[in-house]
């Protein structure tokens, strides 16, 4: 039986561009309602691509979907509930910034449908929030968690581990204080400075402001121990949640389970094939205005790539794939250093077996990366 697949939506729009963000965002909003009236042209242009689907769940991801006018994002889900087979138990996730959270908005959330919340914390410390252009301090982020839990949403929080100014003491500080909030799930993430021009060339400059690498492997795993202490389950390389409370959405992606893939620059894997939207607002408007969709890469996925994905995304989740598949990719990778490599990696405590099951250990989580490129 084919699983259930999953819908992103993709809402640029935001406030203000933050120090970090890699993603194709907006700070202008005067496109907003070209932008969304394209929305539901797409929405009309896959339901014949979807006819027969079934899906549990949808993420509205950006950007700030929380911007939105709560109108516009009940107008949207509607939209999709009438185009789609959405099962009545979906998960329905919308990203927000704490600043946007309110009593009201999160009351006019939960009747159009949303019951997960996945919001932006990024740290409790004001001096690192400032420090990456972050609008709101942690007063308010600790408000917004507050909020959410008492309406009885699911609450996902994210932290950033890495940031300017931070220390082992603050970012403790910061993950005892998620941990506290009542969120059932957490995305923490390593600061990836190279994918911002300015924040690259701050730690060239500065590189006294941000912890060393050495320093924020031990602040991984010391955050590692709290998470578990507190009764949370690592999944996935940067993910944790209580019992139970996994985000459904994102294990699609690393279980390749299809789901369809709206808005500028959205991905999606459909059909045994991996398609891509144009990363430019204009462009996505354009296309759909001519009853185009707006692809920008639409290609098959034959079976020894869906192999390697299997290994390579599998790999990302805790409890890894079968060995076997991993060392069908070894031999089929051409890579000569790969046999010895992989036996390095497993020798060195990076990667170890579980009955037939290979996985990351807490401390490979950190050096990923460069294994999984191995077998991309």
């Amino acid at each position: 039986m084919t699983p259930p697949g999953g819908i992103y939506v993709h809402l640029p729009y935001c406030a203000s561009r933050c120090g970090y963000c890699a993603f194709v965002v907006t700070t202008d909003g005067s496109s907003r309602d070209r932008y969304l009236e394209a929305l539901q042209r797409e929405t009309a242009l896959l339901v014949r691509e979807a006819e027969g689907a079934t899906f549990d769940s949808i993420y509205l991801g950006g950007g700030t979907p929380s911007l939105l006018p709560t109108e516009a994002v009940r107008r949207l889900l509607e939209e999709l509930r009438r185009a789609f087979r959405i099962g009545p138990d979906a998960e329905v996730t919308l990203e927000a910034n704490p600043e946007d959270v309110t009593p009201e908005a999160v009351r006019a959330w939960k009747s159009a449908g949303v019951n997960r919340v996945s919001v932006g914390v990024q740290s409790f410390e004001d001096v690192e929030l400032a420090g990456v252009g972050r609008r709101h301090d942690a007063a308010r982020a600790a408000s917004a968690l507050d909020i959410l839990a008492g309406a009885g949403l699911a609450v996902s929080g994210d932290l950033i581990l890495g940031l300017p100014e931070q220390t082992p003491e603050s970012f403790g500080r910061s993950v005892r204080r998620l941990i506290d909030s009542g969120a059932s799930h957490a995305s923490i993430y390593l600061l990836e400075v190279e994918k911002s021009k300015t924040m690259e060339e701050d730690r060239r400059v500065r590189p006294e402001r941000y912890p060393s690498d050495d320093v924020q492997a031990d602040m991984w795993l010391a955050m590692g121990d709290a998470m578990a202490a507190a009764g949370f389950v690592h999944y996935e390389i940067s993910n944790w949640a209580r019992p139970g409370r996994e985000a459904r959405h994102n294990l699609k992606y690393w279980t390749r389970t299809a789901n369809l893939g709206l808005g500028v620059s959205a991905h999606e894997l459909w059909a045994g094939r991996r398609r891509a939207n144009v990363s430019t607002l204009e462009g996505y408007v354009e296309r759909l205005s001519r009853g185009e969709r707006p692809l920008a890469l639409d290609r098959p996925i034959d079976l020894a790539e869906a192999a390697r994905e299997e290994v390579f995304l599998g790999l990302r989740l805790a409890r890894g794939v079968e060995e076997d598949a991993v060392r069908r990719q070894i031999d089929a990778a051409g890579d000569a250093r790969l046999p010895e490599d992989y036996e390095v990696w497993q020798e060195s405590g990076i990667l170890e077996k579980d009955q037939s099951r290979v996985r990351f250990t807490e401390r490979g989580f950190l050096v990923s990366n460069e294994v999984l490129s191995r077998f991309v």
